[in-house]
């Protein structure tokens, strides 16, 4: 049985405690061999009971854990979301490119929770880019449906800096698509070599 640090400690002082409490009122040990007993019945709970290794300390490749790959895929998919509702209260003329956007976006989340080596590739977009890329183009949004006539210069410039985040977004998603094939087709060469010796 496996628990987590904190909780199997508390377990472990209980057990003791009662012990403690069992030998020194009820038998009536002697207070400091009561205390020996449930110290050393402590530390042989804690022994017994495993620690459940937390998410932060699961390493799934180099230098990524469960918690980062976790992090990413909650991050991406409510970027996504954000990106999905943007898309509907902003001008029609933008709706496809933005909900494109957000389909790259929950893309890219798949990617990384299959390989968690691409999270790799995309930690620093993840963690540094992506909520500021939400952020803009959530305002772009709200500003281009609010605009009037002569805002029409200013709402075209933005609007083709914020379309320029697709391809981006493209990019990324097909870097973690041949981060893909590159590990299977290592993994392909070597089962291939080692069929060849046997």
């Amino acid at each position: 049985m496996r628990l987590p640090d904190g909780l199997r400690q508390i377990v472990a002082a209980t057990l003791a405690a009662a012990l403690f409490l069992g030998l020194f009122f009820g038998v009536q040990l002697v207070w400091w061999a009561a205390f020996a007993l449930a110290a050393v019945t402590y530390g042989a709970l804690l022994l017994i009971v495993g620690r459940r290794t937390p998410a932060d300390e699961i390493v799934l490749g180099h230098r990524v854990t469960a918690a980062d790959v976790s992090r990413a895929a909650e991050a991406l998919e409510t970027a996504a979301a954000r990106l999905s509702a943007a898309a509907q209260n902003g001008p029609e003329t933008d709706r496809g490119e933005i909900a494109r956007m957000a389909a790259h976006l929950r893309s890219i989340r798949q990617k990384i929770l299959a390989d968690p080596e691409d999270y790799r590739s995309t930690r620093r977009f993840v963690t540094s880019y992506l909520p500021h890329m939400v952020e803009t183009v959530e305002r772009y949004s709200d500003l281009a449906r609010l605009a009037r006539e002569n805002h029409a210069d200013r709402v075209a410039r933005l609007r083709a800096r914020i379309l320029s985040y697709g391809p981006v977004l493209d990019r990324i998603d097909q870097a973690c698509l041949e981060n893909d094939f590159a590990a299977l087709e290592v993994e392909v060469d070597a089962l291939a070599t080692q069929m060849k010796r046997g």
